[in-house]
């Protein structure tokens, strides 16, 4: 029995003991898995924020142009998700709020999904759904990487650094050491910088994100040097967000003050206006000479040839010049924000002790921004000592700014058409590209404008209440529970706070400006709410939440992590195929361009595997229905125009609102003389476009095509002897007339500040159509007010010509005339006397 017992219990050591091994091999493994996952996460998120910005920022522009490098930052998103999913695998539960948060993310994407089905544009609704995919996934990608301190400061970092590096590549193009199109701009404003972003008021967000970062950073920063450093940057930073000459930024800038100050104890807060002042000094100080640098060496460069610049050499005297300017005024502003760090803050402290004591002592200074913001109000409206302070082209913009101010109108214009949209899709949106593709049909005035100008009302439209609400809920929950936890005085205190510095800055500016169309910018913006969601160290209540414990067993604790890879690998393939689809139509067109003389055929090879990796891409099918009834209209074979057909059947199903198709179809239509198909067109067109608008600028407007068809189908039925379609005809274009008096009289009702957008007139074409068409009708006072619109003493081209000769019959028959008129024209034109005689003479 004893020998039993004993063996019994040598089993169970040896069993013990392998098994202890087994775990301890287990864990070392998990442990080596986990590093080597953290270390890619953190290589990718580092090549991201350093790579894809100098990719014009990924923005998304709702054209074939743009999508090369946004189909290669989705493939790179795509293999870290799957990446993410394997770290899930073994690591997911629900245990906390940031994975709740974590959770919830994935619901704005899926909305953008939802809203797909009923999208204005489907390619633009899928290229969305896959851009979201990829915020959540840098959300995700922060929730993990940055719940340790580490490697939430190397994050923002790399944010940080990557900022820095895209100002000191500005500095290059000012200096004429580089060349990027239109990061220097020369406008009828002066000097405006734009660097990566090509736009200026994207530039002037994206340099305050960083100058509070840096700000935020030098006062939080232990290592002298790293004070240095940080301190070094606040010249070039104002210096550049002066120089890109942002109304907006400089709106924006008291909210966003007003956002972060809360965060900064009192004494703090006075030092944060001292190296802000410090730093303005030194911009403001070297900001004219080195405008005047910049916009000499800008016309050496690039002035003559911008397509072939001429760079400079770094000791180039200007150059040169302006470099030292920049980096000796930089370092003596570092270094008085060093000492002032180093010496006068600690004195201050002791100071304000007990000042800083009170509990609400740091909204002292935010309540006085509020109370003395009239003030400030004043020094800016009137022409006063501060303000001349500032360089002459950023005075003028400063005094400029007032709610009478076209862009201000225009604006607000915006943001009411955007609501129009919202309310004929109220709950889903109409999925992504919505404004750019329904705008058109909802304007109050004739303008061209791809972007809302303010993220949230873009985000409406897109995707209706339901993702409006996700995506407040989303920032309230992470923002709210974030503040709540930094002001309990918890040892994370400020380790995350540039996050917040930089998605507040960003989103409160964009609620101006479309920075958010960046997709680098926006990633950048979740990538901060996930590190934000990381410090938030506060656990779910299970005992509340039964259902928790049962999601972190079993099957269950697998289904978010299988899911969100087999998602990543329909992400990985729908991107490489976009991608694939972008290069062979990029091929095509490089062809079409080519002097050599190629065949039909070589040009549809390229064009017809781009087709295939991408089957209903708008631009894609496009150009092929070009080329089809290009090759029709040479060789009059049938099967072009059936397979152009095809197509554009396709193009109406996906894209139906596409404005190019009109347009083509339109033009085919006219030259085969099916002209009632394309009265069909134009009307189908006046429907999505309340103002008639050409979608080639310049382009003859749909309501004088609708005029002039109407016209001719009249005429046609009357030689037909066919009276009933001749009336009704001709009704159509006398009703599409007084429309198009009625709206142009409506542009009169606009602000005197804010301009009406693009040309909209009765022109000379439409004009004289109504005028015969009048005349004709015994209709002479009707007759001589539509000419009237288009007299004038330029009778150079036949259509003018023939408005004067109708103009001056028509008010013969009611007995009058327009003497100085009739007396230039017939001396002009001596000939058009008896024309005229014979037409007020003659029967109508």
């Amino acid at each position: 029995m004893w020998e039993k017992m004993f063996r019994k219990r040598l089993e169970m050591t040896a069993s013990t003991k392998y098994s202890y091994k087994a775990n301890k091999v287990l864990v070392h493994q998990e442990s080596l898995h986990k590093s080597v996952l953290y270390w890619l996460f953190l290589l990718f998120i580092g090549l991201f924020l350093f790579g894809c910005l100098f990719q014009t920022a990924l923005f998304y522009g709702y054209s074939v142009q743009y999508e090369l490098p946004l189909s290669s930052a989705l493939i790179a998103a795509g293999v870290m998700m799957f990446l993410l999913s394997i770290h899930y695998f073994y690591r997911w539960k629900l245990e906390n709020v940031t994975d709740l948060l974590t959770l919830g993310i994935w619901s704005i994407p899926a909305i953008y999904f939802i809203a797909s089905f009923q999208a204005a544009s489907g390619h633009y609704a899928m290229l969305m759904v896959m851009l979201n995919v990829m915020y959540a996934t840098f959300f995700a990608l922060a929730a993990v990487v940055t719940k340790q301190r580490q490697g939430a400061q190397w994050v923002q970092y790399g944010i940080v650094f990557a900022g820095y590096a895209a100002v000191f590549y500005c500095f290059m193009n000012m200096f004429g050491n580089a060349y990027y199109k239109d990061a220097v701009m020369l406008s009828g404003e002066g000097l405006r910088l734009t660097s990566v972003f090509q736009y200026a008021n994207a530039y002037a967000a994206y340099l305050l994100a960083l100058l509070l970062s840096a700000l935020w950073l030098l006062m939080n920063s232990r290592r002298w040097y790293m004070i240095l450093l940080h301190g070094s940057m606040v010249v070039p930073l104002l210096l550049s967000f002066f120089l890109t000459l942002s109304r907006g930024g400089l709106v924006m800038l008291p909210v966003i003050l007003l956002a972060i100050l809360p965060f900064y104890r009192l004494v703090r807060q006075i030092s944060f206006f001292l190296y802000l002042a410090v730093g303005s000094a030194g911009a403001l100080l070297i900001a004219e000479p080195i405008r005047k640098i910049t916009t000499s060496l800008f016309e050496q460069v690039a002035g003559r040839n911008p397509m072939n610049p001429n760079t400079v050499s770094l000791f180039d005297p200007q150059s040169l010049k302006g470099w030292c300017m920049v980096g000796s005024i930089s370092i003596i502003a570092g270094l008085a924000i060093l000492l002032s760090e180093r010496y006068l803050v600690p004195r201050l402290e002791q100071i304000m002790l007990k000042i800083s004591e009170y509990r609400f002592a740091n909204l002292f200074i935010p309540i006085a921004m509020i109370v003395f913001g009239l003030l400030a109000l004043l020094l800016i409206s009137e022409n006063n000592g501060i303000v001349k302070l500032l360089p002459s082209e950023l005075q003028k913009r400063v005094l400029s700014i007032n709610f009478q101010q076209h862009s201000v109108l225009e604006r607000l214009t915006m943001y009411k058409d955007s609501l129009k949209i919202v309310e004929d899709y109220p709950v889903t949106g109409a999925g992504g590209g919505a404004w750019t593709t329904l705008y058109q049909q909802y304007q109050n005035n004739p303008y061209i404008v791809k972007q809302v100008h303010n993220f949230f009302l873009q985000y409406l439209v897109e995707t209706g209440l339901l993702g409006f609400l996700a995506l407040v809920v989303l920032l309230v929950s992470v923002y709210g529970l974030y503040a709540l936890q930094f002001f309990k005085q918890n040892e994370d205190r400020g380790h995350y706070q540039v996050f917040y510095l930089i998605s507040v800055s960003i989103l409160l500016h964009s609620l101006l400006d479309f920075e958010m169309s960046y997709a680098y910018l926006a990633a950048v913006v979740f990538l901060c709410l996930g590190g934000l969601s990381a410090g938030i160290k506060q656990t779910l209540a299970s005992r509340k939440m039964g259902w928790i414990p049962h999601l972190n067993k079993g099957v269950f604790r697998f289904i978010y992590p299988v899911v969100m890879g087999l998602l990543s690998i329909v992400v990985i393939f729908v991107a490489v195929k976009e991608l694939q689809g972008n290069h062979y139509y990029n091929q095509a067109v490089a062809k079409l361009d080519s002097p050599a003389n190629l065949s039909m055929e070589e040009i549809f090879e390229p064009l017809e595997a781009a087709i295939r990796s991408s089957p209903a891409h708008p631009d894609y099918l496009i150009l092929k229905l070009q080329l089809l009834y290009q090759a029709y209209s040479q060789s009059k074979d049938v099967r072009y125009e059936q397979e152009a057909k095809k197509i554009v059947t396709l193009l109406n199903s996906k894209e139906p609102y596409n404005k190019p198709v009109l347009e083509i179809e339109y033009n085919q239509n006219v030259s085969a003389g099916k002209l009632n198909e394309a009265l069909k067109l134009t009307e189908r067109s006046l429907k999505q476009v309340t103002w008639g608008l050409n979608v080639n600028q310049g382009g003859p407007n749909w309501y004088d095509r609708a005029v002039a068809l109407n016209y001719e189908l009249g005429n046609r039925a009357l030689t037909g002897n066919q009276t009933e379609a001749n009336v009704k005809h001709w009704n159509q274009a006398m009703d599409w007339y007084r429309l198009v008096v009625s709206k142009k009289e409506s542009l009169k009702s606009l602000p005197n500040g804010q301009l009406q957008g693009e040309p909209f007139e009765v022109t000379p074409g439409t004009s004289l159509i109504i005028g015969q068409l009048n005349y004709s009708r015994h209709n002479y006072k009707e007759a001589v007010e539509a000419l009237h619109r288009n007299v004038n003493d330029q009778t150079d081209t036949p259509v003018t010509k023939l408005i004067v000769r109708w103009y001056l019959a028509a008010l013969q028959k009611q007995g009058q005339t327009d003497l100085p008129i009739y007396e230039a024209f017939v001396l002009k034109h001596p000939e058009e006397r008896a024309e005229i005689t014979k037409l007020a003479s003659g029967a109508p």
